[in-house]
């Protein structure tokens, strides 16, 4: 009787960022809370016994590139069998203006996952629990429900096996009138900027103080995909 090979191991999910805030989000799904037993916080990840078998899910993030590019360095030379990075949707901005500290950031943290022969990058957009807490207009967004089904049996259609855009487009209605009225001032504001969208930041800060979240680079974000996603 001819031998056979043993069945492969199961592969161990693994996820870094454990605070971070939509993991946490995800995580009350009791099926990824189960699945996913292995959640690090980044002064774990030199101490923490990677395998061949894992598929780590990167959350984490940083604001120094430095420190990003380290850990996913650590990552790939632990040898794991894939490296899945959670970037953003707003990273599309950098086509129009690196001003941007946070999309400019996750570009760099992308390209350098791709670069990788076993690297995956996951684009979300908003991300949300109820479509209520998304802001007024049309937004690029990722609901909790749809990320935790990902997670669970994850593919990769895009960009040659390494890609997956895990988002949607949602209409939402603004708070009243004058919301309205200051989502198309902005727009006009935003596009009399160019390519130097970071002259509205002190705009985008009163914004914020007043409880608006379309601002800055969501804004222009937004704008961009659907404007490529209509074309």
């Amino acid at each position: 009787m001819a031998a056979t090979d043993p069945p492969a191991p199961p592969r161990r999910e693994v996820v870094l960022g454990r605070n971070a805030k939509v993991w946490c989000a995800v995580a009350a799904d009791t099926r990824v809370a189960q699945r996913f037993s292995a959640q690090l916080g980044h002064n774990e990840v030199a101490s923490f016994a990677f395998t061949p078998q894992d598929r780590v899910w990167v959350f984490a993030y940083s604001r120094d590139p430095a420190q990003n590019s380290a850990l996913l360095q650590r990552l790939h030379g632990a040898g794991v069998a894939e490296l899945v990075y959670v970037s953003s949707s707003s990273v599309i901005v950098n086509e129009r203006s690196t001003c941007y500290e946070y999309p400019r950031v996750k570009h760099l943290s992308e390209q350098q996952v791709l670069a990788l022969p076993h690297g995956r990058v996951l684009t979300l957009g908003l991300v949300y629990g109820q479509a209520s807490e998304l802001p007024g207009g049309d937004n690029i967004a990722t609901s909790h429900a749809r990320l935790a089904d990902f997670m669970l049996a994850p593919h990769w259609p895009e960009g040659n096996g390494q890609r997956r855009r895990l988002f949607e487009r949602i209409r939402r209605p603004y708070k009243n009138s004058l919301d309205a009225a200051l989502f198309q001032l902005y727009g006009g504001l935003m596009t009399l900027a160019g390519s130097h969208p970071c002259l509205l930041r002190p705009l985008d800060l009163l914004l914020r103080t007043v409880g608006l979240r379309w601002y800055g680079y969501t804004y222009l974000s937004n704008r961009l995909w659907i404007s490529k996603t209509s074309s």
